[in-house]
């Protein structure tokens, strides 16, 4: 494993699915990592959440479930799912608590891949 991958399986990611889904390419994987880590959509959900737009934070909130899952990033992944169910539902306040842990585990993310 590459130091990224290696120190994502230290903090909890099961890597060695995640790595099946990208048929073993870690340098694919690394570069979608980054892309993903600085994608609009955590911007544009803090933005919606503020505007307390529940359509435009529903959509980004959902985005970035599908990205959390497909990169096999599970913990941010838990906190996203906190965030698109009450959205689902039109339910908007007291998500920012939620969001700020979410931006917070990003940064965790980042700091592993920053190294």
């Amino acid at each position: 494993m590459s130091r990224i991958t290696d120190e994502l399986s230290k903090y909890g990611c099961d890597m060695n699915t995640t790595l099946e889904r990208f048929l073993g390419d870690e340098d694919f994987y690394e570069k979608c990592l980054i892309e993903m880590l600085g994608d609009s959509s955590f911007r544009e959900l803090g933005e919606a959440l503020e505007q307390k737009n529940v359509k435009a934070a529903f959509e980004s909130a959902h985005t970035l479930k599908g990205l959390a899952a497909n990169m096999g990033l599970d913990s941010m992944l838990d906190i996203v799912v906190e965030l698109v169910e009450p959205l689902r539902n039109g339910m908007i306040d007291g998500l920012s608590p939620t969001y700020e842990r979410l931006i917070a585990e990003k940064k965790t993310y980042d700091n592993i891949v920053n190294g």
